[in-house]
């Protein structure tokens, strides 16, 4: 059986990003929870074949297929995964979509275990690819915020399906 957690408030700046759910499945005992269960994973696969033809589309439409090969793609698409990816790179992009937008020691106190090195080489390589804004308050001392960019809303949308769909199918949830 799912249970998502209640819906958050709209923010107070107008953000409608939608709410982030956490599925917390529990063993069905009914047929009615089985039945569910299977209805959501066959969901996620109508959906993940949408998907697939989205991109194909998009292949096409960009001339991506003809400037390069399948390996060529591949290998791209390699160099992005471990970019965006890489250790501590998702956590600090679901702090920042979750919270909209954090200061240094947030991010870091809620990453956990990362070092001030790492999360600002980290913090500073997802600001160059266009996924995280910088920005320094005028306050003494200084102060530096953190929040998506644009881009990074929509990789972050783009990416809680998948997340969905792996706490759906493994049963993970936050209090596993």
């Amino acid at each position: 059986m799912t249970t998502p957690e209640p819906e958050p408030t709209e923010p107070p700046d107008g953000d409608l990003r939608p709410p982030i759910f956490t599925i917390t499945l529990t063993s069905p005992t009914t047929e009615q929870g089985v039945d569910r269960d299977a209805d959501l994973v066959a969901r996620f696969g109508e959906f993940a074949e949408v998907c697939s033809r989205f991109s194909r589309e998009i292949v096409e439409r960009s001339g991506t297929r003809r400037m390069a090969s399948g390996a060529d793609r591949a290998q791209l698409n390699m160099q992005v995964a471990r970019a965006v990816f890489g250790k501590w790179c998702i956590e600090i992009l679901s702090v920042l979509y979750a919270g909209r937008d954090a200061r240094f020691q947030e991010i870091k106190k809620a990453v956990g275990g990362i070092s001030a090195r790492v999360l600002s080489l980290k913090l500073s390589r997802l600001e160059e690819l266009g996924l995280v804004r910088r920005a320094v308050l005028d306050t003494h001392p200084p102060s530096v915020e953190y929040s998506l960019t644009e881009r990074g809303v929509e990789v972050s949308k783009l990416g809680e399906p998948v997340f969905l769909y792996l706490q759906l199918t493994e049963g993970l949830s936050a209090e596993g």
